[in-house]
């Protein structure tokens, strides 16, 4: 495909989706960006730390070209604008700084529209239709409104929002500029009640667009439909509230470049309140009330892999999960049937009984009201690891029923129950690896061969690798401690090393499985690229984040009534996104 191909498909895409908005109250995301100059300057920067050679040059062969082409008549130093405005339609305003908008003897940015198939009509003064070219002999198909003024071009679904008195468009904007950000945005909405019924009337004609886009597709599972409808539905009770009353976000991603004297590194950042009394604000005012059952386990400091969650859920979001058990449960039942690598009918039976049992145990979780658990992985010298994790449950002797079921999904998981008591009331099983899993295992934990499995009424624990067991008695008597006064103000919070988190995903990861032959060639094709995606972002990060410190690490708490968070990526992390953006650059040859 070529770069004005692309883009034009791009562009077009995007302004179909704009379309007139009533004049009422709406919530308005600014995103910005300080500029084409510092795209470029952030993307060369990422992909020169490839450690591929070929890869490397993938910044000056595709992709500087494939700005430029886009950038045309563009001020490169100037930042750019786009404001998403959702009401009773999800529309775009954007503003684009222009250096050269209409000069026949060099390259401007109407003639960049026009090569992109795009048509500019003259309505007076500073003001142009903007559409989609046809065929020849047909007009162009209307697709929005063009203003030119202030140095820019402001792009919107009707000139009602792009007027002639409109202000600069950085003016609104300093603010977030004045942060320091490569690219930030914003919501501030207003917590008048008026404001706040037209928002939430607005989000309503919205849902009902959306809502009725989802149709049964032919020969569509009438399970796999229901779940659809369902996903959508409950992401849009979520983003109702976040919309509707959200009080102020503020979101930032930062690139810095190495220095002499400090290495690169990537930080992102949040903040989000919410306006009291509304549903959202009592959310959040659940988060970080109690302290984790695992508040006392001690991770260590310089674990390959560690975090804790605590999150507490608000009664929508129970109610969402309650119905989310209840849908799937069909749907896993029949992939259990369709998988390949599951053949006789005691396995799919097993595996099936094995699924209700841990589906059952998350339904009956759901009267705890929180996601508590904690994962450790630690380094134990000369390339072992010793694995120590916990998750909350209300019954977690179901799991016992769990372990026992294991050996008839696969034979070559042996199990052997009840090894030994850990303290009065924790049961203690292991589980032999799969042969076909070893490999992958014994990257992180050689010459070991067993999982650990650990269950008491409150919690199911796990272990693997060097001293084991005895890591995980440890952690339990720390569990078993009072909860301390002080509650943590963190709801979540992680370090990882990139190449150790790919390689235990490796351990878990579902195993590929024959393409279906009956399905059209089209899903044929989109299921073996996306595989084969899959394998080469596997493959960059295994590179990229080889004999390095390839950290990234982040946490979301609770400060006041306000819940922040933020991440850090080291340099090395910086190399597998260079990386990853230099492959699929080159879709654009």
């Amino acid at each position: 495909m070529s770069v004005r191909n692309f883009l034009f498909l791009t562009l077009t895409a995007t302004l179909l989706m704009v379309r007139s908005a009533a004049a009422q109250t709406e919530a308005r995301i600014q995103l910005v960006q300080t500029g084409i100059a510092d795209l470029k300057s952030d993307l060369e920067y990422l992909v020169e730390l490839s450690p591929n050679p070929a890869l490397r040059k993938a910044f000056k062969a595709t992709i500087e070209p494939l700005i430029d082409s886009f950038a045309e008549g563009v001020d490169p130093s100037k930042p750019i604008r786009v404001d998403v405005v959702i009401g009773k339609d999800l529309t775009y305003e954007s503003h684009f700084p222009i250096s050269v908008f209409d000069n026949k003897k060099m390259p401007n940015f109407l003639d960049n529209l026009k090569g992109m198939g795009y048509e500019v009509i003259p309505k007076g003064g500073n003001l142009f239709d903007f559409g989609q070219a046809q065929r020849r002999g047909v007009p162009p198909k209307i697709l929005g409104a063009m203003r030119y003024a202030n140095g820019y071009a402001s792009f919107a679904p009707d000139a009602a929002r792009v007027p002639a008195n409109m202000p600069e468009p950085t003016v609104a904007i300093q603010g977030l500029l004045d942060k320091k950000y490569d690219i930030v945005g914003s919501m501030k909405n207003s917590g008048a009640a008026a404001d706040i019924a037209a928002r939430k009337a607005n989000f309503q004609q919205l849902r009902k667009q959306l809502e009725a886009g989802v149709s049964f597709k032919r020969n569509e599972d009438k399970n796999e439909f229901a779940l659809r409808k369902l996903s959508l539905s409950q992401n849009l009770n979520e983003a109702e509230r976040f919309i509707v009353d959200t009080d102020e976000l503020l979101f930032g991603w930062s690139t810095i470049a190495a220095t002499k004297e400090t290495p690169g590194k990537g930080r992102a950042e949040f903040s989000i309140a919410a306006l009291p009394g509304t549903d959202l604000f009592k959310s959040t005012q659940v988060l970080a009330a109690k302290p984790s059952y695992f508040a006392n386990v001690k991770l260590n400091a310089d674990s390959a892999i560690s975090g804790r969650l605590n999150f507490a859920i608000d009664p929508l979001r129970v109610g969402h999960l309650k119905d989310f058990y209840t849908t799937v449960r069909p749907i896993v039942d029949s992939q259990i049937d369709k998988r390949a690598t599951i053949k006789d009918a005691d396995q799919k039976k097993a595996a099936k009984e094995a699924a209700g049992i841990l589906i059952g145990m998350c339904q009956d979780a759901l009267q705890l009201a929180t996601a508590d658990l904690f994962l450790d992985l630690r380094p134990a010298g000369g390339g072992k690891h010793t694995l120590v994790c916990g998750v909350r449950v209300a019954n977690g002797k179901k799991a016992d029923e769990l372990v026992k079921l294991l050996p008839r999904v696969n034979a070559g998981r042996e199990v052997k129950l009840d090894l030994q008591k850990i303290g009065e009331h924790v049961s203690l099983h292991s589980v032999a690896v799969p042969e076909r899993r070893l490999a992958a295992f014994q990257k992180l934990f050689p010459g070991e061969n067993l999982i650990y499995v650990a269950t008491s009424n409150d919690a199911v624990w796990g272990a693997a690798g060097v001293n084991a067991v005895a890591e995980l008695t440890t952690a339990i008597s720390q569990a078993a401690e009072p909860a301390p006064e002080a509650v943590d103000p963190r709801v979540v919070f992680f370090t990882a090393h990139a190449g150790r988190l790919v390689e235990l995903v490796d351990i878990v990861r579902p195993e590929p499985q024959k393409i279906d032959e009956k399905l059209s060639k089209d899903e044929q094709a989109r299921l073996k690229r996306q595989e084969k995606d899959l394998e080469t972002i596997r493959q960059l990060a295994m590179s990229a984040t080889a004999n390095c410190d390839a950290i990234f690490s982040g946490e979301v708490k609770k400060v006041d009534d306000k819940v922040v968070g933020s991440m850090d990526v080291s340099e090395c992390v910086l190399k597998f996104v260079g990386s990853a953006i230099a492959e699929f650059s080159k879709a654009f040859n």
